[in-house]
């Protein structure tokens, strides 16, 4: 069945899950923009 919501995906936003997609997309990012933004900036997930 095709999904029902386009440009959703409503699995991702169930309540168990959302705190794990949030933090493991936060960490993703973070991973990725280090190194062009490095040695004149820190990536902080925390504060």
């Amino acid at each position: 069945m095709p999904n029902p919501f386009p440009g959703m995906n409503p699995y991702l936003e169930s309540l168990e899950l959302r705190h794990q997609v949030h933090n493991r997309l936060i960490v993703s990012i973070a991973d990725e923009i280090t190194p062009q933004v490095a040695p004149n900036y820190r990536v902080s997930i925390e504060v």
